[in-house]
């Protein structure tokens, strides 16, 4: 997972642009587990262990809270450095659950209105936990999902993935890739059946359902004073960011979908 540098001005404009775009979507709403959210949720002695590269050099850190390594990587990325993870909580934990092949699947999906099948499932054995991935943003460093992880219903939003990999640590969320997942359908007739049904379906269950093609919004709870407060330095520090602040996840899906 990094942060790309290209060598035409047309490609570190779309670069930009794409950035500009996430940034805006993942500042706009928070991930709540349970009823809280994820960043105020802090347990003496948990932290998510990070080992990453910024321009060459090495870190070793312990995050306390999901906030700390988001402002590690907007500097980052403001300063058009590239930002490579290697490793994040227990060693080898972050390649089992995103490997290379699954992070390469995720930006293939990375196209404008598109409505591709769920790429990976991820899911907690001992619990009911499910995340469904469909495509990456930031280089790599966030995925959109479809998951359940929230008292108010299914959720479809942008997460970083540091805040997947946190869920462990931090909370004893212990999710694994489910390596048998494969399907035919695509994200908008998960997110249909979520709307009506209100939890994540699985296909043989979806296959049942009668399903209209009309995708209601699965309508995320919005960001927190401390979240907006980092998007509205953001902005001031780059206007063009300001158009960007209520830009939904579906403007880049191709489904009808009511609001």
């Amino acid at each position: 997972m990094h942060s790309h540098r290209y060598n035409s001005d047309n490609g570190n404009r779309a670069w930009i642009d794409q950035a500009q775009i996430d940034l805006a979507m993942l500042f706009a709403t928070d991930l709540h587990i349970g009823s809280e959210r994820l960043y105020k949720i802090k347990r003496k002695g948990k932290s998510l262990n990070l080992r990453y590269e910024v321009d060459g050099e090495i870190f070793h850190r312990s995050y306390l809270s999901a906030l700390s390594w988001r402002a590690i990587l907007l500097f980052a990325l403001s300063e058009c450095k590239t930002a490579t993870v290697h490793e994040m909580d227990e060693p080898g934990r972050y390649r089992r659950l995103f490997p290379q092949t699954l992070l390469r699947r995720l930006q293939w999906h990375v196209r404008p209105k598109a409505n591709f099948p769920p790429v990976a499932r991820l899911y907690n054995p001992n619990g009911n936990a499910v995340i469904l991935l469909t495509r990456s943003r930031l280089c790599g460093h966030a995925v959109d999902a479809l998951h359940n992880l929230s008292y108010g219903g299914p959720m479809f939003q942008p997460l970083w993935i540091s805040d997947i990999m946190a869920l462990r640590p931090i909370l004893g969320i212990d999710l694994i890739r489910d390596e048998t997942f494969s399907t035919t359908l695509p994200i908008s007739a998960y997110l249909e059946a979520a709307a009506t049904t209100g939890r994540v379906v699985d296909e043989p269950e979806l296959f049942g359902m009668r399903l209209t093609g009309d995708v209601p919004r699965l309508v995320p709870p919005p960001s927190s004073k401390a979240i907006r407060s980092i998007f509205d330095q953001q902005c001031r520090e780059n206007p063009a960011l300001e158009k960007l602040r209520t830009r939904s996840i579906y403007e880049d899906y191709l489904f009808v979908s009511t609001r």
